[in-house]
Order: C-alpha cells, then structure tokens, then sequence
C-alpha cells in the first residue's frame, strides 16, 4: 500500500490511481464527484463499472503494498475508523475510545457487527489481525505501521536484530478486554494521525478459526476471505476483471445504496477512453492529448484535481556501486526536466517537484504547509549544464567513462512515452549513459523491485496516513519499502526522535523538515512531480470520491441518478 500504499506509476488521477506501492491516497484536497446539477432521484440500477490498468496483486492484508489491493481491501472490509471525505469517522470502533491521562492507553468499545457468514466481530479478530501482521510466520510485507504509530513493543518485534523480541507478536501492545472492547497501548501518547491510520488494512480484525480452516487457501480469491466492509467481492477473473456486490451484514449498510462494482482490467489509455464514450464505464483518468479531446467532446464531464502522490526514481546503491557515488545520483537528477516532463506528456495538473513531501497535504502546530515558502518546485534539481558538469565529476572519481542502467517500470502504453522520455533526458545530458528499460506487469515490477533487480525504477507514494511521516520513515535503514540501499545515520535519528516527540509537535514537525533536508541532500531517490488528476465522469455518477488519503476511489457512499 505503499496504501500505503507503496507504489505508483499511476496512469492518472483515479482508477490508475491504484498503481501505487501503497500508500493510500487521491487528491491532495480531496475531491467529490457529487453535483449540485441533474436529478438526485435514484436509478433503478443501482451498478457502476470501471476500467482499470492493472489486475489485484494480492487480497491478503498481510500483503498487500499497492493501493491496487489495498483499495479493494478497503471497499470489503471494516476497521475501527474509515476514511470517509477526508476524515476518518468511527467505523466497528462504536465512537471515540477511552484515552487514558498520560494518553498512552486507548481502549475502544465495539459496536455490533457481523462478518459475512454471519458470525459476530470480536476485539479478539483485532488482536488476531493484528498479531498476524507482526509474525514473521504470515509473511507481513506492511507491518512497519505498527512501529510508525508507536504501538507497544511494535518495533522491537518487527525488528530481526532484536533476540529478544523479533516476531514475539503476543507481546504487542493490543489486548481483548472482553468481546466488545479492545485496549491498545502506545510507547509516546497519541499521534496526531493514529486514529486515520486504523482504517489501514493492516490494522483490520481476522478471524482465527477461518484463518486455519483455509490453510494456503486464505485470501487466493473471493471464496477465501471473509467481509466485514460495505462490499464482497463476488468474482475475480486474475487478469481480467472483478467484481462487488453489497454486503448485507455490513453494520451500516443502509448508507451504500450501489448493489454491484465491476472493475475491467485494461492497459491501454485510448482503450478505456473508447470505453467511456461508448457508455461502456462511468469514469476514466485521463492524460496527455486525451485532456484535450474529451474536454472539447464532453466539457462538463471533466474534474481535475492536485494529489497527494508524489512520483520519482529509486536509485539502487544496494547492488550497483557505481550508484554509490554522490555526484553520479545528483547528475541523473539534473538531467531531468520535470516541468517539460509533465507538461508535455500529462496536461493533468501534475506539477514537477523535487521533494519528498508533497505540498499541500498538511499543515503543522503554526498552520503552515509543510512545503512553507518553498518554490513550487521544491529543492534546487540543477539543469542540462549542471548535469554535465556532476557527471564528469562522477566518470573521475568512479574511473569510468561509460555507464549502462536498468530502468524498471510497469508494463502499459503511458508508461512507454513516460520511460522512454526519462530515458533520453538522462541519455542525453549524461553522454556515454545507456539507459535499458525493463517494462513488467505490476505484479512481477513488485516482485523486482523488492529483490533489487533494478538500477532505476520508476515508483511512487500516497499516503497511508495525514502526516509527514508517512512519506519519510519509510527511507530509513532496512525499511522493506526502503528499496534503494540507502543508510543515513542523521536521517534516521531524527526520524526515531521524531516518532519519540508526540508530545511536542513542534519539535517533531522540525525534526521531520530537517529529515526531508537531510535526505534530500543525498539522493537516495529522484522525485519527478507530484501527481495531478484529470478525469471524465458520467453526471448520474454522484457520491464518488477521491480523497487525500484512505482508500484512492471510495466508493462506499456512491449511487447512480436517472439523469
């Protein structure tokens, strides 16, 4: 997830949203598709239908890392908190819990709910849940969330340096009172963001017995999973389509008036344009020349929106030494245009940006963006000239005269024009630099990725959760979604004293400026814009949302007018 979703290569705004390593957020702003124009009267059918450029990766919580899966996730299950309109409001938590006076024990109440066979939801499915994301046993791919949080114990059992501890998930600071109330203990008090974060599918309730009784089964396909949100997923064809239906022991399932979702899987662009002319699906992103075209074809159809994803380079120095080297890093920096790159190839109102947070996402203890005064454009990227000049610097100090790179990207037509553009830009203002592009299906691009069979790849980042952190603590040494090899001492102490200062917001807010500043300083990657998102919609599509972070398309309060 990178949901939180790590990744992204998003194919624009929306439904392409969902290429992303995780973390798990849309617009920067939040956006509703909602109007105050046309008919608010129900249509008898109440189904919307999608296009998508990429399959599920995984319906497993445990491993889910793309906000492809993760968005599916959070569609079919239910936590103590939901993302809803850029809020998170109390989903099975029956209303706010219990802070204790140092405010470092949490205690919510559950309210009654079911899972989809009809058996009741426990606090004993959260601890479940949540033990199985801290066991090494299960596989946990997203478990440093606990740690972010600042659950008790979390990021001594995630630890595999830690004899003691590592993968002693009994000994997580999580507890079932009794079957309607679940005490969570913390390290620091309260984070500011703890309550958005429980909606994560990390942080979602499994049920033991059917956890056994599926055995390898669990979680490989709609029959293998048990639902506790507003949907089921009713079918999944791997590599072609799925599909939702309403879940009717859903405890608030009176508010989702849609009785089936269908998500198509399509990688070309113009193929799920023509499906949005054709009436075939109610909503394409867009990008490109397709910007223009459809806002002269369907002009009040149009929505566009500045987002919360952040887009850039990982840079392997794990297993390529020569990317090691400083100078080198900084002159495929510079070689890059971002403003060109952006505005030539999406004309979606994605940004060029050379910063790890994105601006516009959140505003610290004095009320100032953590972006502040910075241009637009962030940090100094340098220019063709500056590249040159880093690049002869490197060629001495590495001893070399050529360089040939592996550029890792996901499979599809815009990623072709936007691999290809990055490409010769680094080629071109770095002579003697051959730059091999390696186009892969999501799945197996994840797969790379993790392994560091790559020297470049192309990625991104939403957010799991309203805060700095989310986009910084995952740089730190030996973070699984730390996919570079980089390792900075500084970095990661003002990351661990940030995490420690809950109870000082504004020393951790400079602590997290001075991480970014830090890091930014040694290239472990290179951002290249911040997403924008252009998008048609169909205007019977009301209640469909986008927002900053939670789930990329929410789609649980959606319905469909007459007209």
């Amino acid at each position: 997830m990178r949901s939180k979703a790590k990744w992204s290569l998003v194919l624009s705004f929306v439904l392409a949203l969902s290429l992303v390593l995780s973390a798990c957020g849309g617009s920067g702003s939040g956006s509703s598709s909602s109007s105050s124009t046309g008919s608010n009267t129900l249509a008898k059918n109440q189904v919307l239908n999608f296009a998508i450029g990429a399959d599920i990766p995984t319906l497993d919580p445990n491993l889910a890392t793309d906000t492809t899966s993760t968005n599916v996730i959070e569609m079919t299950e239910a936590g103590l908190t939901r993302m809803h309109n850029n809020k998170y409001e109390w989903d099975l938590a029956a209303g706010a819990p219990k802070v204790s006076a140092d405010k470092k024990t949490v205690t919510f109440t559950l309210r009654d709910a079911k899972w989809s066979d009809g058996k009741p939801i426990t606090a004993q499915d959260f601890v479940t849940g949540w033990q199985r994301q801290n066991d090494p046993a299960a596989k946990p791919a997203y478990n440093f969330l606990f740690a972010a949080s600042g659950i008790k114990n979390a990021a001594k059992i995630e630890d595999p340096t830690n004899k003691q501890f590592y993968g002693k998930y009994n000994l997580l600071g999580v507890k079932a009172l009794d079957a309607k109330t679940l005490q969570v203990q913390l390290e620091q008090p309260v984070p500011p963001f703890f309550y958005s974060i429980l909606s994560q599918p990390q942080f979602l309730p499994q049920r033991a017995d059917f956890i056994k009784a599926q055995g390898k089964n669990y979680a490989m396909g709609p029959s293998n999973l048990l639902y506790s949100g507003p949907f089921v997923l009713s079918s999944w064809k791997k590599g072609s389509s799925w599909s939702y239906k309403k879940n009717p022991n859903y405890w608030n399932a009176k508010a989702t008036k849609l009785t089936a979702v269908n998500f198509q899987v399509q990688t070309s662009l113009a193929t799920r344009v023509n499906l949005y002319k054709t009436g075939k699906i109610d909503e394409v992103g867009l990008t490109g020349d397709f910007v223009n075209s459809l806002k002269q074809s369907n002009p009040s159809e149009i929505h566009t929106s500045l987002s919360s994803g952040t887009f850039f380079l990982y840079i392997n120095q794990k297993t390529n030494k020569n990317l090691k080297n400083l100078n080198l890093r900084k002159a495929i920096s510079a070689a890059i245009d971002r403003n060109s790159f952006v505005k030539v190839l999406f004309n979606d109102g994605s940004v060029g940006s050379n910063y790890v947070v994105p601006k516009g996402f959140t505003v610290g203890p004095d009320g100032k963006d953590f972006r502040g005064d910075d241009p637009v454009d962030g940090y100094p990227a340098g220019n063709a000239s500056d590249a040159k000049t880093l690049w002869s610097q490197a060629k001495k100090e590495l001893g070399i005269s050529k360089l040939n790179l592996t550029f890792l990207s996901s499979d599809g037509d815009q990623y072709k024009q936007w691999d290809q553009y990055l490409a010769n830009q680094i080629e071109k203002n770095l002579p003697g630099v051959t730059v091999t592009i390696n186009q892969q299906p999501w799945a197996n691009y994840l797969k790379l990725n993790q392994e560091f069979k790559f020297d470049l790849a192309f990625s991104g980042w939403f957010p799991d959760y309203q805060d700095p952190m989310t986009y910084l603590d995952m740089f730190t040494t030996g973070n699984p979604q730390n996919t570079t090899g980089w390792s900075n001492k500084t970095f990661d102490t003002l990351i661990t004293n940030a995490k420690a200062e809950t109870g000082d917001p504004t020393k951790r807010w400079n602590d997290m400026l001075s991480a970014e500043k830090t890091m930014m300083a040694d290239y472990p990657i290179i951002p290249i814009y911040q997403a924008g998102g252009t998008w048609a919609q169909k205007p019977t599509v009301k209640g469909l949302s986008f927002p900053s972070y939670g789930p990329e398309i929410d789609f649980a309060q959606a319905y469909v007018t007459t007209k």
